[in-house]
């Protein structure tokens, strides 16, 4: 049977083991943003001592650069924190156990006034250049949606397209028509936003429940994709994303 006390000596060593307990002081920008750069790019050889064993990557983009200093401003003291920043997005490393990493993202973003999108993944240390590939990819997906915390899972569909160029250049091809006109386009947009709820897509739109349906059929005649279909309007989703989706503005880590 495990005791208060066996489980405040647990929670002291599983801090030990999670915690940095050697990292330059938070003042050493400049320090501390060259080892952000080099965990990120997976040159870590295990020589840092005293690092966290796990991190959860963050990358995050905001639509202004006042909203990329409020991000900074939220983790500037938190001694654990790890940054690496640019003028519209950037990363931090915050140490964490695997199922903490979501939440932190969550606590962080909450704090947050302005418009801004992140990207989590979880990783130990020596595989943190794939998670900020991952944390990357998961950005710039969720870029052509609401601001938000954002992970792997939620963008799993699309996220395994962007992974697959040639799959990617001919979802882009069936949508380009769709792109060419603004009312198609503005009407596939509203009807995936609303998951397939074609009287709220069209109370959106502002526009009449038969108007939106036009529009639709059109949208089936250009691309072969019927929208009313669930798998028809995840194509034309995930083929939006592949046309759409933005080179997001983060730092280099090489």
């Amino acid at each position: 049977m495990t005791t208060v006390l066996d489980s405040r000596l647990l929670g002291d060593v599983l801090r030990d083991i999670l915690r940095p307990f050697d990292l330059p002081p938070v003042e050493d920008v400049a320090t501390r943003r060259q080892l952000a750069r080099t965990l990120l790019s997976g040159r870590d050889n295990g020589s840092f001592d005293g690092l966290a064993l796990a991190y959860a990557v963050i990358a995050f983009r905001a639509s202004t650069e006042d909203g990329a200093v409020q991000v900074l401003e939220a983790v500037r003291d938190n001694a654990d924190a790890l940054v690496l920043d640019g003028v519209l997005g950037g990363y931090v490393l915050l140490p964490c156990a695997q199922d903490d990493h979501l939440a932190l993202a969550r606590d962080l973003h909450d704090r947050l006034g302005a418009e801004v999108w992140m990207g989590v993944a979880w990783a130990p240390r020596r595989d943190l250049g794939a998670a900020r590939a991952t944390a990357e990819d998961v950005l710039r997906i969720a870029s052509g949606r609401a601001p938000g915390v954002y992970e792997l899972r939620n963008v799993l569909a699309d996220f395994a397209v962007l992974r697959q160029p040639h799959v990617t250049e001919r979802l882009v091809r069936v949508i380009e028509p769709v792109v060419a006109q603004p009312p198609l386009l503005d009407a596939l947009r509203a009807f995936i936003a609303e998951d397939g709820n074609r009287a709220a897509a069209a109370r959106r739109l502002d526009i009449h429940r038969s108007t939106l349906d036009h529009r639709l059929r059109l949208i089936e005649r250009l691309t072969g994709c019927r929208p009313t279909s669930p798998r028809g309007l995840l194509t034309l989703s995930v083929a939006l994303t592949a046309h759409s989706a933005p080179e997001v503005p983060l730092p280099r880590t090489h």
